[in-house]
C-alpha cells in the first residue's frame, strides 16, 4: 500500500504549521518621562500599575494594543493613549509631565507606521 503524494504533501504542511510559533509573542515598551527631574505621574498599562521611574523604563509586553493610562489629580485613571506593541519591536512612548493632563508621543523602531492610537 502506497501513501501517495497527497498524503506526503499534507504531512509536510502539518509539520510546517507545527513548527510555526502560534502564540502572539512579545515586544517591548520603552517609557520616557519628560522632564526627567519631575516626579512622573502614576502610570498604568491596561489595569496594571507600573513602577515607572523618572527618565526611562523598559517593559516587556505581549503583542497587541495596550492602554497607557495615568492617575489624574482627582484620583481617577485617565486614558493617555493606546500603544500598539509589535513582536520583537521596541515602541517608545514619551510622556510629557509638564502639561495637564499628561500627553504621550509614540514612535517605533523600524518603518512601522502606527505606534499610537488616539
Amino acid at each position: 500500500m502506497s501513501l501517495g503524494p497527497k498524503f506526503v504533501a499534507l504531512a509536510a504542511a502539518l509539520f510546517v504549521l507545527a513548527a510555526c510559533e502560534l502564540g502572539g509573542g512579545t515586544g517591548y515598551l520603552e517609557l520616557k518621562t519628560v522632564p526627567g527631574s519631575v516626579r512622573s505621574p502614576a502610570l498604568y498599562i491596561d489595569a496594571d500599575k507600573i513602577d515607572a521611574k523618572s527618565g526611562t523604563t523598559v517593559l516587556r509586553q505581549p503583542v497587541g494594543t495596550a492602554r497607557l493610562q495615568s492617575e489624574g489629580s482627582d484620583g481617577k485613571v485617565v486614558l493617555l493613549c493606546q500603544v500598539v506593541v509589535k513582536k520583537n519591536r521596541i515602541t517608545t512612548v514619551t510622556i510629557s509631565s509638564l502639561e495637564r493632563p499628561p500627553r504621550c508621543q509614540c514612535e517605533r523602531t523600524g518603518n512601522d507606521s502606527k505606534a499610537c492610537i488616539g
